[in-house]
């Protein structure tokens, strides 16, 4: 990255001298994960907390400050409302992002993500200032690599939408606006929902595998498809430049291939967007290969939260299709999958060790972290973008989970839409620590009472939204219990609540009782989404769907996903563990842990991170293991693998007619 920003900011943290830095930084400069990641690596400890009393819980719990144990406390107003006894001793920094980008309009540079501020600042700087519409044309060209004269063609367009919904950085609305206001004046693209092909990457994959495969048809039919009638305006078949991009929009899965039965029959062209095998195969054969290239890249170089998002995303595709015991999966893709498990779970824990604290610390504007989903639907209504919410925690539900769940819901309800996003899962992922802090917005270290918490998460959820302001009676947690004979519908559409919290526990429990393994267990979700079967969705989905005509914004979240671990031992340990999972064991006695490690080497000790209890740890297995019986296979959780710790965080919205 070039001399810029970064380092400017960073220069004002020399490490080992200041005990406590108070920083006003309204605009989020230190946010950005390579500016984060910086100041971890140098010792500091980040406190980001709006909340005046949690603030001082933290900040006491911090003490002793020492030039050793550094503190920075953030805030995004003035320092001059932080208590005068943290403000008289500490060294006082000051940021905002005119200081750094004095040229650009800083109404529009407000609009950025911590994450595109550090692109920006990488980028050539105008030398005289610039209007509030040339900073917008300057940052889509510069930041987001959106130059309208460039996308005047479809082929471009679609090529730029492309690695954009593969980036994950959203474009902000004044921008994404100004963007589709530009392209329209393009006569190619009188016909096209661009707003909507930008916001929503599945409509966008919907558009381009429709238009794909009305150019098969034609192609292979030889006849014309009327433009007018089937709103076909990608010409594939007549447009050598868009020919080009189809293995690259299959290989990121934009296109499914399309199944044929000769191949000989289609043209060269597009022999990379049709099969004669069964579909999910080739797209298994596609998703290996990826997910090796990736790893290569890992292992060459520095990998940010965005492009693990990106991997778990494809890492949970080819999971949910190796899973499908039908599938005629050749002996060495399945050794091949074996192989990537080990090199993921190793990249990813090292990954983690030096990521995860700062990552923590990220709550807003983007959540990174389960405890930061209530703050940021909080944010959503202070914004004025929420006004009644229902947060529904699934309890256990993967990232490949949600790849089978999703698909059926899409089909089921065509005007849904369903935006998934990204979180961390706290460490340990088991149920009483990871889902307490989703639901009440704090870290374990927080936790009313500690690690058994004293109040439920009832008390919990409606404590957090009495601190925004709200009434105690708008704000209520209700477990679901669609197995048993009762009828909740009265107390779901109770008019007083505003903001909801549901627990599912039912993918929980099919993980729990999955004995064959991960695909018994996907087995029983896909029975659980066949309406035929007794128990099944429906339910479920017809109270979204009421959410949904009834002006509620609709939120899915995760406390955790799940992995398929095969046993190697149980530690006799007595009481000195505080709980006994398959995937972890915490103690509150750090040498009580040591001693337990010593008996299994193939595991790793979790503390200090910032979030959790400081005398508390954490044994899990490094490996696709766990604490039961030697060879039993489970499916389970509460380790560090990505199939555990990056979870799925989703709204659902309706199209309305």
């Amino acid at each position: 990255m070039a001399v810029g920003m970064l380092q400017r900011i960073s220069s004002l943290f020399p490490s080992h001298t200041h005990p406590l830095t108070l920083v006003s930084d309204p605009d989020r400069l230190l946010a950005g994960e390579a500016l984060m990641a910086e100041l971890t690596r140098r010792g500091f400890q980040v406190i980001q907390e709006d909340d005046p009393v949690l603030m001082r819980h933290r900040m006491e719990e911090a003490r002793p400050f020492t030039a050793d144990h550094p503190i920075i406390l953030t805030t995004t107003g003035p320092l001059e409302e932080i208590p005068y006894d943290l403000y008289q001793d500490a060294y006082r920094i000051r940021l905002s992002l005119h200081q750094y980008f004095p040229n650009l309009a800083y109404p529009v540079l407000q609009t950025l993500s911590p994450d595109q501020i550090e692109i920006l600042e990488s980028r050539p700087q105008p030398v005289q200032p610039l209007s509030r519409q040339k900073t917008i044309n300057y940052l889509l060209q510069e930041v987001f690599n959106a130059d309208p004269v460039s996308l005047s063609q479809p082929y471009a367009l679609i090529a730029w939408l492309n690695e954009y919904h593969h980036r994950q950085s959203p474009l902000p609305e004044l921008l994404r606006t100004s963007l589709v206001n530009l392209l329209k004046e393009f006569s190619e693209y009188r016909e096209w929902n661009i707003d909507l092909l930008i916001k929503d990457a599945q409509a966008f994959r919907d558009f381009i595998q429709n238009q794909w495969q009305l150019s098969i048809v034609q192609s292979l039919s030889g006849k014309q498809v009327k433009e007018a009638s089937a709103g076909y305006v990608i010409p594939f078949s007549r447009d050598p430049q868009l020919q080009d991009l189809v293995p690259s929009l299959v290989r990121q899965g934009t296109i499914q291939p399309l199944r044929i039965t000769n191949q000989k029959e289609s043209p060269k062209w597009a022999q990379p967007g049709v099969t004669m095998i069964d579909i999910r195969l080739q797209r298994l054969k596609t998703l290996l290969e990826n997910i090796g290239n990736q790893l290569t890249e890992i292992q060459s170089g520095q990998m940010g939260w965005n492009t693990w998002q990106n991997l778990a995303r494809e890492w949970a595709e080819t999971n949910s299709l190796m899973a499908q015991t039908e599938l005629a999966i050749q002996p060495e893709q399945k050794t091949l999958f074996q192989k990537y498990i080990s090199n993921l779970d190793t990249l990813f824990t090292y990954w983690l060790l030096k990521n995860y604290t700062a990552l923590g610390a990220q709550r807003l504007p983007n959540p990174h972290h389960v405890h930061h989903t209530p703050h940021y639907l909080a944010y959503l209504h202070n914004l004025g973008n929420l006004r009644k919410a229902v947060l529904l925690v699934m309890d256990c539900l993967s990232l490949a989970d949600w790849q089978v769940i999703s698909s059926v819901w899409t089909k089921r309800h065509a005007d849904w839409r369903m935006n998934t996003e990204t979180l961390l899962a706290q460490i340990p992922t088991i149920t009483s620590i990871s889902r307490y802090a989703l639901i009440s917005g704090l870290r374990p270290a927080d936790f009313p009472g500690g690690i058994d918490p004293s109040i439920p998460e009832a008390r919990a959820w409606e404590l957090f939204w009495s601190r925004e302001g709200f009434s105690e009676d708008t704000c209520k947690v209700l477990p679901l219990y669609y197995d048993r004979q009762i009828d909740q519908q009265p107390e779901l559409q109770d008019p007083r609540v505003n903001f909801w919290c549901l627990i599912d526990d039912t993918l929980d429990k099919l993980a729990h009782n999955a004995t064959l393994g991960a695909a018994d267990q996907q087995s029983s979700l896909r029975l659980w989404l066949d309406p035929a079967h007794e128990q099944n969705s429906l339910a479920l989905e017809n109270q979204l769907d009421w959410y949904l005509d009834h002006d509620f914004s609709v939120f899915i979240a995760s406390d955790h996903g799940h992995v398929e671990a095969t046993g190697f031992g149980q530690p006799s340990e007595g009481l000195l563990a505080q709980t006994r999972g398959k995937r972890a064991r915490i103690y509150l006695d750090r040498l009580a842990a040591l001693r337990v490690q010593d008996a299994f080497a193939d595991t790793i000790l979790w503390d200090n991170d910032g979030l959790l209890l400081e005398q508390m740890s954490a044994l899990m297995p490094i490996k696709r293991e766990a604490f039961t019986t030697a060879g039993e296979v489970v499916v389970t959780h509460g380790g560090v693998s990505m199939d555990e710790v990056i979870v799925p965080f989703i709204q659902i919205t309706k199209e309305r007619k």
